[in-house]
């Protein structure tokens, strides 16, 4: 996928693709010496902000190795004796897919939504008998360290409160959601399975989009949020 590609998907994509929000302008104030403002009192990015950017020493998915955790526990209980463990996977093939499953906690009477949790992280849904209890699943094309340069370099802006060049969260979901979303599980109100269809780039094309943007906030959220830690260790 060229950068020249990207551009143009991004750019056939404004009418439905939300704008990412700029960086307020900050009105000028007189700077303060250094005996007034020391530099430790400076603000500073958070982790998330630095990891996004790719500048990370250490980086860690503590929820999906839990859950790593949980299932291993299970199976040796369930099996006799250890399987010999895969080999690491250290490359990104391409079109290589990545599924997500959430659970969702909806309304019995009217289907609203109420709860979006990752799967496996030990919630006992027999205690909400009274609510709507489904599995939705989420695919995902994983980028590579190139896609995820191009979307740093169109994502950055410059944070006068820090000092540096922080990722722009939205923009970079955005990329997420319209260049690597492949399929999904979500169903019409009647019942039927909502196709996504695709550009020749790979990009979701407007009437997906569309569908996609008009799913309920938090799903989307949540499973962008997984996605992120999934593949960048947040």
């Amino acid at each position: 996928m060229s950068d020249e590609e990207k551009d143009q998907g991004q750019v056939t994509q404004e009418d439905t693709q939300q704008e990412a929000p700029q960086a307020e302008e900050k009105p000028e104030v007189e700077e303060s010496s250094p005996e007034e403002k020391p530099a430790e009192e400076q603000p500073q990015a958070s982790n998330d902000d630095v990891k996004r950017a790719g500048t990370k020493e250490v980086a860690a998915n503590s929820d999906a190795m839990a859950i790593e955790k949980d299932k291993s526990e299970s199976e040796t209980e369930e099996k006799d004796g250890e399987e010999e463990a895969a080999l690491p996977s250290y490359f990104v093939e391409e079109d290589e897919k990545h599924k997500i499953e959430v659970d969702i906690l909806c309304g019995k009477k009217e289907g609203q939504v109420l709860s979006v949790s990752r799967t496996g992280i030990g919630l006992e849904f027999d205690d909400f008998d009274y609510l709507t209890h489904t599995v939705e699943w989420f695919e995902f094309t994983k980028p590579s360290y190139e896609d995820m340069s191009t979307y740093r370099q169109r994502c950055g802006v410059y944070r006068q409160e820090a000092q540096q060049v922080l990722i722009d969260r939205l923009q970079l979901r955005n990329f997420l959601l319209v260049w690597h979303l492949k399929d999904w599980s979500l169903k019409d109100n009647k019942g039927n399975k909502v196709e996504l269809t695709h550009e020749e780039n790979g990009a979701l094309d407007d009437d997906s989009m569309k569908r996609a943007y008009a799913v309920h906030p938090t799903i989307i959220d949540v499973v962008l949020t997984i996605f992120e830690k999934d593949i960048l260790l947040t």
